[in-house]
């Protein structure tokens, strides 16, 4: 479940989920927590685990998935952290969907994208003070690149895999992504290779390589590993006016003739014949949120909120 603004973990529970089935059936999640999004900055995302669905597409009579969900309030309610550190209830928000993600192009889309700086160093970023995914770390711009100008940030539906098996490497930019921006001429210049200078208004932009997956290698294969959030981040070097003329991220995915992403339980290399797999998510297409000037962060001490 994705959120546009950071959740306070520690309200989070299975029974603050009330999910609706296509079949009318009204259930909650069995667990819900925030791992693999468990990093300070990735607090947007809580993960729920259950007997939500099967692997049949919303035409089949025999379907089960989740149609609807809303956030009740079981006592202690979700709590959601915004602008200025305001603590706010997110009982009542609600969500609401006639497809399965068994059905054609329904895998894994964007739902936010936004352009900062990257600074002298990544806030948030890194274990945050857990155990858990410790090889996976680090797997910052620093540690990947050694710096960077811009970040690009990206925030998914779901979890992003190339073929709902491998993970996504810091090589994988070209394969499933595409930049839009505007040109001198108020054309759109599209910045779809690693370690181009492209001209755009304002001057030139590079794109660097993907951050926030997994740790550097001098090589990736096929048993890279990664942090498989709903986060991935594209590092770019260049003029600060030329940033400011970003528009658009774009996954071009089969229709464009790239390589989609889907949910985990893809195909992935091999699939056997008559298994039905999680779907190749659509072509998408996410506006870009210029947070140069205004970084939109919020930041949240928890021994000030009282239950």
């Amino acid at each position: 479940m994705v959120f546009s603004w950071p959740v306070i973990s520690s309200t989070a529970h299975p029974e603050d989920f009330q999910i609706t089935l296509n079949t009318g059936e009204v259930v909650f999640a069995q667990f819900a927590g925030m791992i693999p999004n468990f990093e300070y900055n990735e607090r947007n995302c809580v993960v729920l685990f259950g007997e939500l669905c099967n692997r049949l597409p919303s035409t089949d009579p025999n379907t089960r998935f989740p149609v609807r969900m809303e956030i009740v309030d079981d006592g202690t309610p979700l709590m959601l952290v915004g602008p200025g550190g305001q603590v706010v209830s997110a009982v009542g928000l609600s969500w609401e969907t006639s497809v399965s993600p068994y059905d054609e192009n329904q895998g894994p889309r964007l739902v936010g994208a936004k352009l900062n700086y990257v600074g002298d160093f990544p806030p948030g970023e890194g274990q945050a003070g857990s155990n858990f995914g410790g090889p996976m770390f680090p797997n910052d711009e620093f540690a990947l690149y050694g710096g960077g100008d811009f970040r690009l940030r990206m925030l998914t539906s779901g979890g992003f895999s190339p073929d709902g098996i491998r993970r996504v490497q810091p090589t994988d930019f070209e394969k499933h992504f595409r930049i839009h921006a505007l040109g001198a001429n108020g054309e759109t210049v599209l910045i779809d290779r690693v370690g181009v200078d492209f001209a755009v208004a304002g001057g030139t932009l590079r794109v660097v390589g993907l951050a926030d997956v997994g740790p550097r290698q001098d090589s990736y294969d096929e048993c890279y590993d990664e942090d498989r959030d709903n986060y991935i981040d594209i590092i770019l070097e260049g003029d600060d006016a030329a940033a400011r003329n970003i528009t658009f991220l774009e996954i071009p995915s089969l229709a464009g003739g790239y390589a989609p992403f889907y949910n985990p339980g893809g195909p992935g290399t091999s699939p056997t014949p008559g298994v039905r797999y999680s779907a190749a998510g659509p072509p998408d297409m996410e506006p870009v949120i210029m947070a140069l000037d205004d970084p939109m962060r919020v930041s949240y001490d928890a021994t000030r909120y009282e239950q």
